[in-house]
C-alpha cells in the first residue's frame, strides 16, 4: 500500500507562517528518509516472506542469535536488540524451537538462566538465506557511489544520535 503523505514545500511555508521554527527542508528531508526506508523496507520484506516464510520479526530474531554464534543469547537480551517485549520473544522462540530452528538450554554458569542457540538446522538455513539477502540489500544501494553510501551512513548516525 502507497501512502502519499509528504506535503508540497509550499504547503510548509504556508505552515511555517503561524510557526516560524517550522523548516520546511528539514520536514521534507526527515518525511523522504521515512517514505525512503519504508520502501526498501517492504520490499525486502515482501521476498523474505514470499521465498523463506519469515515475517519481519523471525528475521530479525534468527539474525541475532545467528550473529551470537556458539556463545549464543538470553532471551531477555534477544528480547532488547529485536525490540520486542519477552513475552513475545518466549513466544517466537517456542516456535522456533518447535520448528527445529533454535535450541533454548539453561545457561552454564546459572542454570536458572537460559540461552539461545541456532540449531544445525537454524545455522544452515541463516546461510542459505543470508547471502542472497546481502546481495538484494547491496543492489537496492547501487543507485549510490560508495562515498555516496559511507556519506550516508554518516549523516544518518548524526541523525540517530
Amino acid at each position: 500500500m502507497k501512502r502519499e503523505m509528504i506535503p508540497t514545500f509550499d504547503e510548509l511555508e504556508r505552515h511555517k507562517k503561524m510557526v516560524p521554527e517550522i523548516n520546511p527542508a528539514a520536514v521534507l528531508a526527515m518525511l523522504s528518509i521515512k517514505n525512503a526506508s519504508e520502501k526498501i523496507q517492504q520490499s525486502i520484506l515482501d521476498i523474505l516472506q514470499r521465498e523463506y516464510h519469515l515475517s519481519e520479526g523471525k528475521f530479525c530474531t534468527l539474525l541475532v542469535i545467528h550473529q551470537h554464534g556458539k556463545q549464543g543469547i538470553a532471551p531477555s537480551e534477544l528480547a532488547s536488540k529485536v525490540g520486542v517485549t519477552r513475552a513475545t520473544i518466549s513466544n517466537m522462540l517456542q516456535r522456533m524451537e518447535r520448528d527445529g530452528l533454535v535450541n533454548i538450554r539453561p545457561a552454564a554458569q546459572d542454570g536458572r538462566a537460559k540461552v539461545v542457540h541456532l540449531t544445525k538446522s537454524g545455522g544452515d538455513f541463516m546461510e542459505e538465506i543470508l547471502p542472497p539477502h546481502y546481495l538484494r540489500v547491496s543492489r537496492l544501494m547501487e543507485k549510490l557511489t560508495e562515498e555516496e553510501q559511507k556519506e550516508l551512513i554518516l549523516l544518518l548516525e548524526k541523525l540517530s544520535a
